[in-house]
């Protein structure tokens, strides 16, 4: 494992972003992001609900970029998400499996979740026509 960390949470909602997403955002050197301007930067983008370790393949990637972060991030109201928390996190959890072992990606899952509901504690997941998943 690296030394560099990722951070999960919700994107917060101002002038800026208009739109619900779930945001992840991977450190790409030490000193920047784990400043006190760096960490501000963080907080100013996101809430954090948890945080990880890069794996040395990640950390690679990352030591190759120009900026102290980098941002990905699943919008909740748009396609192939349509607003279901559920299938946000699933996107997540696919996105993350070549990397994150199965225990930590429910630990993220289940963080992301109840961080969401409490947050917003009207949400109800949109009606969905059956998946069927075969394995």
């Amino acid at each position: 494992m690296g030394e560099l960390k990722v951070y999960y949470g919700w994107a917060r909602i101002g002038n800026v972003r208009k739109k619900r997403a779930l945001s992840v955002m991977f450190e790409n050197e030490i000193q920047g992001c784990r400043s006190d301007r760096g960490q501000r930067c963080l907080r100013t983008i996101q809430d954090t609900v948890i945080e990880r370790y890069q794996t040395d393949e990640e950390e690679k990637d990352g030591r190759k970029q120009n900026r102290i972060f980098t941002e990905y991030s699943l919008f909740l109201d748009e396609r192939p998400i349509n607003g279901s928390l559920e299938r946000c996190l699933l996107v997540n959890s696919e996105a993350d499996r070549n990397n994150v072992s199965k225990a930590m990606r429910e630990r993220i899952s289940e963080a992301l979740r109840k961080s969401f509901m409490f947050a917003n504690p009207g949400y109800k997941e949109p009606y969905s026509q059956l998946e069927l998943k075969f394995e």
